[in-house]
């Protein structure tokens, strides 16, 4: 037993680990006043692992779905979309402000009220796969800036994130490997993004 533990644990290090992030532009410290971000999510120009085009891999999974099963390939594309923000990006926000505990820094998604703007722009996306026999981890590309909602040219701080992995993240919305629906793996990599940034966040705060 004590050594299934150990080897949870170490699966956890391992997905947090393998996470990098690149500063493109600005540092932290442009961002120590920040207490409230206007979140916004952007999908433009996405891609898929594999894929020459977004477009590319959607047309060829509803082909398979549908000759599995008609009807299959609509209920597919409908939820590629709405699972942004119906799994996605909950997953990030909850992620995010849960991890700064006493509130001292959180997102707020659609409030151009705010000052400040934190945009997620998911660049690629390898969505995995969990046939119950075999399975492999999503994976997404992400940059995340931070510009004054006013002014979205004038980037405060950018930063390239790559290698998040879309697996099992110690939340209690499904069992580890378990995760047979594609919009629940994927989703598992935004809250692995939220973690991974709101950790590095907080320490470049702390340390600039």
């Amino acid at each position: 037993m004590k050594f299934a533990y150990l080897l949870f644990f170490l699966n956890i290090s391992f997905v947090v680990s393998a996470q990098e992030i690149t500063i493109v532009s600005g540092n932290y410290k442009s961002l120590k006043t920040v207490s409230e971000y206007n979140l916004v999510f952007d999908y433009s120009d996405l891609t898929v692992t594999d894929f020459e085009s977004e477009e590319d891999y959607l047309q060829k999974t509803m082909l398979e779905k549908e000759q599995a099963k008609p009807g299959n390939a609509r209920v597919f594309r409908e939820e590629w979309f709405s699972d942004r923000a119906y799994r996605y990006e909950p997953r990030y926000i909850q992620a995010f402000n849960e991890y700064f505990k006493k509130g001292e820094i959180k997102v707020i998604k659609d409030r151009p009220d705010l000052p400040y703007t934190m945009k997620v722009h998911t660049t690629e996306i390898y969505p995995g796969y969990n046939n119950g026999f075999t399975r492999k981890s999503g994976n997404l590309e992400v940059t995340i800036s931070v510009f004054k909602t006013e002014n979205a040219e004038n980037i405060l701080f950018s930063a390239n994130i790559t290698d998040v992995k879309c697996n099992y993240a110690g939340d209690k919305a499904i069992l580890e490997d378990f995760d047979f629906h594609q919009g629940e793996r994927i989703a598992y990599g935004y809250w692995n993004l939220a973690k991974f940034f709101a950790k590095k966040l907080r320490r470049g705060i702390k340390y600039n």
